[in-house]
């Protein structure tokens, strides 16, 4: 009666590189792994901060605290109509557009904040100007604090485009050269409108860290290859022989 032997047929090199490649898929899925907990971190202490009692910033002393960022804040003070700001290539559910930030000038203080009014989609042409709406005199407005944010790739060493004189363009946010531009002092973060003031736009305002769900998702990917890798090499590497 014959019985089957199995026996790994080793080879040095295919082993190696079997090592190699194997080691390498499970540190990337555990990298995502620990990339998906580092946001889910960060996400509970911004909802915990959007759960504190809303900040009077006309009333604090410290309004250049960094560690105001996500609280949600009321202030009063007045727009700047002239020094309207087109922060451009801005993408909100997979659909280009802009988003429209006007200073704002915070009332018994020196200091002046953006404030992200929100984003609308881009016109046909370029060279078309949106109709920005004057917001004046003296208003109380809320929302949340946050921190700047990514603009586009910019093409040489010109950010800001004076469209007219109220108007301005930019790839980023540069806080120095608003300053510069404007003859202002701003704080060193962006309070997205909540509630939005004007109809027309939408609030792109979202989670610090978005999308661990994705982290999860590549990791078992990474995972997946790791074990199919295995599957693989013993595959090609056991051998099986007939002995009586």
């Amino acid at each position: 009666m014959k019985s089957k032997q199995y026996q790994f047929n080793f080879k040095l090199v295919p082993s190696v590189l079997f090592l190699f490649f194997f080691i390498g898929f499970i540190r990337l899925g555990f990298w995502q792994l620990d990339r998906a907990e580092q946001k889910n971190i960060l996400n509970d202490a911004y909802a915990s901060r959007q759960s504190d009692s809303i900040i009077q910033l006309n009333d604090i002393g410290n309004v250049n605290d960094l560690n105001l960022l996500w609280k949600k804040v009321e202030l009063k003070g007045s727009f700047k109509n002239e020094q309207n700001i087109i922060l451009d290539n801005q993408i909100f559910q997979q659909t280009a557009g802009f988003n429209i930030i006007t200073p704002f000038r915070i009332s018994g203080t020196d200091w002046s904040v953006l404030v992200n009014r929100g984003w609308q989609e881009n016109l046909n042409l370029r060279s078309l100007i949106p109709d920005i709406q004057l917001l004046k005199g003296e208003v109380v407005i809320g929302g949340s604090i946050v921190k700047f944010p990514v603009g586009g790739i910019v093409l040489g060493e010109e950010n800001l485009e004076v469209i007219n004189s109220s108007i301005s363009r930019v790839q980023r946010v540069d806080i120095d050269k608003f300053s510069d531009f404007y003859s202002a002092k701003f704080l060193p973060y962006i309070i997205y409108l909540d509630p939005l003031l004007d109809s027309k736009y939408q609030s792109n305002f979202k989670l610090p860290a978005p999308d661990s769900d994705k982290n999860y998702g590549y990791s078992f990917q990474w995972f997946a290859f790791a074990f199919t890798l295995l599957i693989i090499f013993l595959s090609l590497g056991i051998k099986t022989r007939h002995v009586k």
